[in-house]
């Protein structure tokens, strides 16, 4: 009579099988932490010939443009004066503004505003700079002075 060799079921060793859960517990702990440590997105880019929010101009120049999240919505402008001015009349939402020399956007807390003589787009003067050194140049060179948005805004 002719055996007929049985099949085994191969056996998992206890090192391999931790090691398995182990890279199982560190897969679903990455997937976690991707869904959870997600901050929110910033703006969407401004694009040229989009209206202003605040005067309905269209925006020309990046180097002045921002925008504000009010209620989930992005609020373009094509000058600093304009949020400014939208802001007392609607308060809140998180700001980002154009950093001059990069033309990218930026929270506003990271940029410094210059207040001179020099056109802008409704000309009030107002441009950002990330850099603290560029923006008091551009102060001394244009009679203006530095300071922060939030103190614009009080």
């Amino acid at each position: 009579m002719m055996r007929v060799p049985q099949r085994r079921e191969p056996r998992v060793g206890p090192a391999r099988a931790g090691a398995v859960a182990m890279l199982l517990a560190a897969v679903l702990v990455a997937v976690l932490a991707a869904g959870c440590g997600k901050q929110r997105p910033g703006p969407p880019p401004i694009v040229t010939g989009e209206p202003c929010m605040g005067c309905g101009m269209e925006i020309q120049d990046l180097r002045f443009a921002c925008e504000r999240e009010v209620d989930g919505d992005w609020r373009l402008y094509d000058a600093i004066e304009c949020l400014v001015h939208d802001v007392h009349e609607k308060p809140g939402g998180r700001i980002w503004l154009a950093d001059y020399d990069t033309q990218t956007l930026h929270p506003a807390e990271r940029l410094w505003i210059v207040n001179g003589d020099f056109p802008s787009p409704m000309g009030g003067g107002l441009a950002g700079f990330l850099d603290r050194a560029t923006a008091d140049a551009i102060a001394a060179k244009t009679n203006g002075r530095v300071g922060r948005l939030s103190e614009m805004l009080q």
